[in-house]
């Protein structure tokens, strides 16, 4: 299970606003929260030590009666802890076991990696990004949740729900990208009809073919149509539109698997930029020599950066 940082403080109630709204998107949060409410009354028993001594020292003194009667005291108190033992192991069972069988992808910086869903959907993973989804109730909710970016051929049928940390997305059978990296969150819809919702389950707004857009915070900050025909990351282009330098820096250390260190250069400067991902030293050159920032490759997975 991951996050079990996160459930740890969900179950005391120790989750700031932000980690509740990660936590939610986890695929058995429902499961969690309806096992949370029936189990909300149960309490452990309570274990007086003064009285158990009492007992113990009684025990000594009494007759042998009395001492099987301390022993049933004793038995009854025990059942107790075991029937709250055994309700504890239910609920981890539960908790834990809601995720057995969950299919994970995984892909490390430098790679990319295709896949299928169990209805014949297809997605393309990029870098440094995870996709989790549980096979076994797929038919009953085609749902999934993403760390950071994939495209997506959905086939038609019921509803199709991709879970980020930063909003939900909805179709029923499209093509389109999602994009989710520093809590913010851009979808672009390639064929058929998207729908944007914010974290707290507002719709932000129901996209058509060749229509983008960039939320944070629950909010858009930015809407924009693409070119017909526009090739993106899954053809090796990658395409910033608005964003800052540190954004463009950390796709180029991903898709190249390389550590760049900007020395008195501005990264929060606001550009828009393409690069493709076939050759480092070109890709840097595009990026960088319109800002007039200067760059030095050293052991092939290190660039330092100046003015």
């Amino acid at each position: 299970m991951i996050n079990d940082e996160l459930l740890h403080k969900w179950v005391n109630g120790n989750l700031n606003p932000e980690e509740l709204e990660v936590f939610k998107q986890r695929p058995e949060y429902d499961a969690l929260t309806r096992l949370y409410q029936q189990t909300a009354n149960f309490q452990a028993p309570d274990f007086d030590i003064e009285k158990v001594l009492q007992l113990v020292l009684a025990a000594k003194k009494n007759t042998t009666h009395s001492k099987k009667q301390d022993r049933r005291v004793f038995l009854s108190t025990w059942v107790r802890y075991g029937i709250a033992a055994s309700i504890l192991l239910v609920a981890v069972w539960f908790f834990f076991g809601q995720n057995i069988g969950q299919t994970v992808y995984e892909v490390a910086k430098g790679e990319q990696t295709e896949g299928q869903l169990p209805d014949g959907s297809t997605f393309v993973l990029n870098a440094e990004s995870k996709l989790t989804f549980l096979p076994n109730s797929w038919d009953q909710n085609r749902s999934l949740t993403l760390e950071g970016e994939a495209f997506f051929d959905v086939t038609k049928g019921e509803k199709f729900i991709v879970k980020t940390s930063s909003g939900r997305i909805q179709v029923l059978g499209t093509t389109f990208n999602v994009r989710e990296r520093n809590k913010e969150l851009e979808v672009f819809c390639e064929s058929g009809k998207v729908a944007v919702f914010a974290i707290n389950g507002t719709i932000l707004r129901s996209l058509e073919k060749g229509e983008a857009v960039r939320i944070s915070n629950n909010q858009i900050i930015e809407e924009w149509k693409l070119e017909a025909n526009q090739r993106n990351w899954i053809d090796g282009i990658f395409r910033f539109r608005k964003t800052t330098l540190q954004t463009v820096l950390a796709e180029l250390e991903r898709q190249f698997n390389i550590r760049i260190i900007p020395t008195g250069v501005d990264t929060q400067t606001i550009l828009s930029c393409n690069f493709q991902n076939k050759d480092l030293a070109t890709a840097l050159k595009t990026v960088l020599d319109p800002l007039q920032i200067k760059y030095t490759i050293r052991n092939e997975n290190t660039v330092y950066l100046s003015k």
